[in-house]
């Protein structure tokens, strides 16, 4: 009697997916279980407990939560050679996430459709330092001296005159533009050439466009209607 030797089992990879607000499930699921049949994935919208032993969790996010982060750290403490993944809905969503990256137990970053498209390569492949999709590598330059930017103190807050040029009147521009400055009454009716009086007239008139209370609330509201530009 001739006994075939018995093959032995192809070893299947656990992939746990972390999908709270079932980003995923629409689209790239039935394509990911179709098409990766050597890894056994587990859809879930609840994250895995610290002492739980996937190698690999890829995390479905729209936007920074420290919760999250929180999260995996706690699960990185327990199981210090696992890859952890932060995917985000689309290439351009993907700058809302890029805070994760300050978490040092974050493996790479990328969007749902470039996860979808080179699994193999995203799951196989360990990297040293995080991993980004080559495609967000400018989104995250830009990020970055965006942030470094935002940090520096503002030396001019400067009002868009072309946005408001059909509200207010040339006279109520420079005054707001003054007021921005910190300029009071006695100072702007020196640098416009025009009495205390008439400039008490013109702001009660701009307050009164601009649905303000006071020159503080004007000023504010302006910020807030995106009339003004800060430089830095």
């Amino acid at each position: 009697m001739i006994t075939t030797p018995k093959q032995p089992e192809t070893e299947t990879t656990d992939i746990y997916i972390f999908d709270p607000a079932r980003l995923m499930e629409a689209k790239h699921l039935p394509e990911l279980f179709g098409s990766y049949g050597e890894y056994k994935f587990h859809y879930e919208i609840d994250l895995p407990s610290p002492s739980s032993k996937y190698r690999t969790i890829i995390i479905c996010a729209s936007a920074y939560s420290k919760a999250v982060s929180d999260s995996i750290d706690r699960w990185a403490a327990q199981n210090s050679e696992g890859n952890l993944y932060v995917v985000s809905p689309s290439k351009e969503e993907t700058s809302d996430i890029f805070p994760f990256l300050h978490n040092d137990n974050v493996s790479g970053m990328m969007s749902v459709d470039y996860l979808s498209s080179n699994f193999d390569f995203v799951i196989r492949n360990s990297h040293k330092a995080p991993f980004l999709e080559p495609s967000c590598h400018r989104h995250l330059i830009h990020e970055i001296e965006r942030v470094k930017l935002k940090e520096q103190p503002i030396k001019k807050l400067l009002l868009q005159k072309e946005k408001v040029a059909d509200i207010l009147t040339q006279n109520e521009q420079n005054v707001l533009q003054l007021l921005l400055e910190g300029y009071n009454n006695i100072h702007i009716a020196q640098e416009l050439y025009l009495a205390p009086s008439t400039i008490s007239t013109i702001i009660s008139h701009l307050l009164k466009k601009m649905k303000a209370s006071d020159r503080t609330d004007a000023l504010v509201t302006s910020i807030r209607n995106g009339w003004v530009e800060a430089y830095r």
